[in-house]
Parts: C-alpha cells; structure tokens; sequence
C-alpha cells in the first residue's frame, strides 16, 4: 500500500510540473495594432481648413506629445499656403520683393507659436498610439499675431527715443540692433498680408524702412580718429587697417561723431645674462567727445636685440595678429556691434 501511495504522489507530482512548464513557455498574446480602416475617419481623412477654422491632426505616443505634433502640422500647412501665396504675388512691394526669400517666410512661419487652440478630437490607438485633432479660429489668430508686431514695433519706437542723449557708440550699436530686430519683422508683415487681404502692410513696411534709414544714417556720420605717439606707430596703423576692413571710415581729424581712439607706448629694457627683453606697456584710450568710452592697458615681451625700432616692429605684428583672433572689442576695449 505505501509503495502505491508513494507511485501515486510521484506521478501527481510529475504531472502538476508538466502542467506549470507548459504554463511557462506559453507565447503572451501582442495586442494587434489598429488596421488603416479601423482608424478614425478624421485621422484618415483630415479636416481641410476652412473659412473660420484652421486643423491639424497627428499621432503619437501619448496625448501631450500628439497636441506638439497636430501644432506643427497645422503651422506646416499655413506655412506651404503663404509661401504659394507670396510666389504668385512676387511684386508685392519695393520694399521687400527681393529681400525676403519664400525659404524665410516658410521657416519663419513654422517658428509661429499657436496659443488659442482647441482640442476637438482625441483617441487612443493603441498602449503606445494616441491621435488627437486641434482647431484654432482663423480670426483670433490673426488678431494674435497683429497684436505682437504692434507691440515689436512699439518696443522698437521706445527704444529708438530713449538714444537721443545717448554717446556715439551706443547710437551705433542700438540702432543696428534695432535695423536687424525690424529687417526681421518682414515676413512677419509678409504672414499677415497672405492671412489677410485687407492688412495694412506697407504702412509697416514703411516703419521697417525708416528704421534702417537710421541705422544707415548712423552708420554713415560715424568714423574713427586713431592717433598716437612716435612710438605707437605700428599700433596705430594696425587699428586702422581692421577698422577699415571692417568697413569702418576713419577720420584724419577729430569730428563730430569721431570715436578718438589715443595710443601711448612705453619701455623697459630688462637685461639677462642668457636674452634681454624688452616690456612695452601700451596704453589706448578711447574717447566720444570728451568722455572715455573705453581702453586698455597692453604688455608686450619682445626679445631685445639692440634695436628698439625692431621691438615695436615685432610688437605691432603681434598686436594686429592678437586683433585679428580676438577682435577689435577685446584688443583695445570698447564695445562695438561688428556682426
């Protein structure tokens, strides 16, 4: 009877393993993705924008990141309808036809932020898969974006008034900041004339010509006095030359609107038993009218050979080659807007 007993609990216990390894190696059923025809008919069909209303639909893997993407594909859009827009009206103004390619309207488009939306439709595919549809009003966005280049334009406006008092430099260097911020507000103009016919845009376009009027008004009064010792000769002929690369003027005389830049150099000889060095300090000093607007001191080491003129020769080189790698700001120091 044990024996039987014992054969009994041998095969239950036999069989309860073959029961739990079948278990195991059980393939987990994958959850079968969504056929093109089980799909929502507004993912497989978008809603065209209308007269009132921009869409767009995406999907991804969560809710969140599928809104980013509906976004961008509703801005995508806007931006391929203006770029047609603007190809077909190439003389639209004097003012920009040529300046603004339809690449930069495009990418300037797809920089536009879309706040005043709505989500209309949302669905989730799968664990991995959500589709959403958004819709904004044609007309609040429209009014959104007027809203920021009137408020671009009166920032700029702002600014361009508080200069009046202002030195030489900083009137150069807020007005050419201010040319670059306004050329940009271009194809913004450009967006807003295609969204709608009735847009005012050349009374903007207006507003961007005259502030690069400024600037190039500016521009044109303003030149650099160099001037210096006997000694800082070198010095002085290789400030002139990065200014005037950089397509600055240079003055024979102090002007009205002349930055004075003014060059001393002094030297001590230091003697050694194995090389004597020669130590240049260079001061530069630089002036609008009467108030200092900038400067520095610079020590030079140059090998001492028994000619002083040879010492500054070298020196000069170095300077200018110092000026070419860390620019002009760096080298004599001001703060002047080259780019």
């Amino acid at each position: 009877m044990l024996n039987k007993f014992h054969f009994k609990v041998f095969l239950t216990l036999i069989a309860s393993m073959l029961f739990i390894s079948a278990c195991g190696t059980a393939p987990t059923p994958k959850e079968s993705p969504i056929s093109s025809n089980e799909l929502p008919s507004w993912v497989t069909n978008p809603q065209n924008d209308t007269q009132q209303y921009m869409y767009g639909v995406a999907i991804n893997r969560d809710r969140d990141t599928a809104v980013k993407d509906a976004l961008v594909n509703m801005v995508s859009k806007l931006g391929i309808s203006i770029q047609s827009t603007y190809e077909s009206n190439q003389e639209v103004s004097k003012y920009y036809d040529k300046s603004v390619s339809t690449n930069k309207i495009k990418s300037d488009v797809a920089k536009i932020k879309v706040n005043n939306y709505e989500i209309v439709q949302s669905q989730r595919l799968s664990y991995k898969e959500f589709a959403v549809m958004i819709q904004t009003d044609k007309k609040k966005f429209y009014e959104g974006l007027v809203e920021e280049l009137d408020a671009h334009k009166k920032s700029i406006e702002q600014r361009l008034n508080f200069l009046k008092d202002d030195d030489t430099l900083k009137r150069y260097n807020v007005k050419k900041k201010l040319s670059l911020e306004a050329e940009g507000l271009k194809s913004n103009i450009l967006i807003l004339s295609a969204l709608d016919k009735s847009f005012d845009k050349n009374s903007y376009l207006d507003f961007v010509s005259q502030i690069e009027k400024e600037f190039m008004d500016e521009q044109k009064e303003l030149s650099f006095y160099v001037e210096g010792d006997a000694k800082s000769a070198g010095f002085v002929n290789s400030i002139k030359k990065y200014l005037a690369q950089k397509g600055f003027k240079l003055a024979n005389n102090q002007k009205k609107n002349s930055l004075h830049v003014k060059i001393n150099s002094m030297d001590n000889i230091i003697e050694d038993s194995s090389m004597d060095i020669a130590v240049l300090r260079i001061n530069i000093d630089v002036y609008d009218k009467i108030q200092e607007i900038g400067g520095k001191d610079i020590i030079l080491k140059e090998r001492y050979n028994g000619s002083i003129s040879n010492v500054y020769k070298n020196a000069s080189i170095h300077f200018e080659q110092d000026m070419e790698s860390l620019g002009i700001n760096e080298a004599i120091g001001i703060n002047i807007n080259i780019e």
